[in-house]
């Protein structure tokens, strides 16, 4: 079969079943056995059954159920009315505080739990409002909740990091930590247009009352210690990454257990919420770990077929330099994004991509890297930005238009960020290499 038909073929597929309505990992797997069927028959599919297998066969894939508790716990426990009342203290006294509050609440939840989508929703029900309230206008308050929650993709703990190293065949626990400076530097300005476009256009965001927001230094202190043993958690899931205590797989089940002790702590865990938390985990890794064993037949539909070589050629010897070939692929990354959920994106691009890479030349770690990013981005994209619909359906304070409107100024500067990465790779690779 020529390259062509099996792209053909496979995506025509896939496509169609996904649009009557097929679930994605079902899609995926009719796709691929359809091209297999057409190139050798049915001599293969028992090889094929076997590798969906072997694809979950992984101590690492571990870290994914271990994740998604952790951001449960952190949702169900109520933890960010603790990181609210430490960031209000910090950012009180500023100019569009209630958005840079949220913002840095974002950033904080990000480290704690590593889920976009219940990040997005918690700042939507209790943020927004909050804002709107306050006198922000709209789509300004919408914005800052989507920055927030689109930073849960980058800073780890993240379930689509781990999902991507096991894709691309790189450490899991370099891609965690390679998220951590691009994070970063997203929130940063993130809070710096905040700023600037609050002091330009003053009807976005309120100025502080005088006297509002005044905590004294007593209670400045008692707020950082309440919520201080939150910080064990982010020790416990990067600092003994960092500090080659433990690897990623046992860093999240020191995590989780942290989490849910700490909930038991702070009184707000009871036998009801942590059975919810698990049955929610087990629907949800589920879900993630059939998409999964459905993206390791593609890798062995490309090498059956001759396409994955044929194609990893094609990119190589593409006459234009290689970092344009870079950036298409991120281009691409970025359009799929935008009509199809994180991990069916990943699992078309990744396994096709990561090849040509390495041939290129490139750590396979900054690209890695790259698609976290872009991942991110792509959460803030309609139609199909999770991240929105999380946002729109935890309040009512705010319609579609504005959380789209709201959205474009982060999408903008997450792009900057991928740019900036590329043209700066060591920012995304440092800080693995020191491990």
């Amino acid at each position: 079969m020529s390259v062509f038909l099996v792209v053909g073929v496979l995506l025509g597929v896939f496509f169609l079943l996904m649009f009557l309505g097929l679930p994605v990992a079902l899609a995926f797997i009719a796709a691929n056995l359809s091209v297999l069927f057409l190139h050798s028959g049915t001599r293969f599919f028992s090889l094929i059954a076997v590798g969906m297998f072997n694809s979950l066969n992984s101590f690492v894939l571990i870290a994914v159920p271990l994740f998604i508790i952790m951001g449960e716990v952190m949702v169900r426990c109520r933890f960010v009315d603790l990181i609210t009342d430490v960031s209000e203290s910090i950012f009180g006294k500023l100019r569009a505080q209630d958005a840079i509050l949220t913002v840095g609440t974002g950033t904080v939840l990000a480290a704690l739990s590593g889920a976009p989508i219940a990040t997005g929703a918690t700042l939507g029900s209790t943020m927004v409002p909050r804002m709107i309230d306050n006198g922000y206008a709209k789509w300004f308050a919408a914005g800052a909740a989507l920055g927030g929650a689109s930073l849960a993709t980058l800073i780890p703990p993240s379930s689509l990091a781990i999902i991507l190293a096991t894709l691309a065949e790189v450490s899991p626990t370099r891609v965690l930590i390679g998220g951590i400076v691009p994070g970063l530097i997203c929130s940063f300005l993130f809070i710096v247009f905040i700023l600037i476009s609050s002091r330009i256009w003053p009807h976005l965001a309120p100025a502080v009352p005088e006297g509002k927001n005044k905590s004294s230094k007593r209670e400045i202190v008692v707020r950082i210690l309440r919520a201080a043993p939150l910080l064990l958690i982010v020790f416990l899931v990067v600092g003994v990454i960092f500090l080659g205590i433990a690897t990623a797989t046992e860093a999240a089940a020191l995590g989780a257990l942290g989490t849910i002790l700490l909930g038991f702590a702070y009184k707000r865990m009871s036998w009801r919420i942590l059975k919810d938390t698990l049955v929610a985990t087990v629907k949800m890794t589920s879900m993630l770990f059939l998409i999964l064993s459905a993206s390791s037949i593609f890798g062995r539909v490309l090498t059956l077929t001759g396409a994955g070589g044929t194609i990893v050629n094609a990119i190589v010897s593409a006459p234009v330099p290689p970092i344009v070939v870079i950036l298409i692929m991120i281009g691409s990354i970025l359009l799929l994004g935008c009509v199809m959920d994180a991990i069916a994106m990943m699992m078309i691009t990744v396994p096709l991509y990561v090849p040509a890479v390495i041939a290129l030349g490139f750590d396979p770690l900054w690209f890695c890297v790259l698609v976290l990013i872009t991942t991110g981005v792509a959460g803030l994209t309609p139609p199909v930005g999770m991240v929105l619909y999380a946002l729109k359906g935890a309040t009512d304070k705010v319609d579609m238009k504005d959380v789209y409107l709201g959205g474009a100024p982060y999408f903008t500067i997450e792009i900057l960020v991928i740019l900036l990465l590329m043209a700066f790779p060591a920012l995304g690779l440092w800080l693995p290499n020191l491990i």
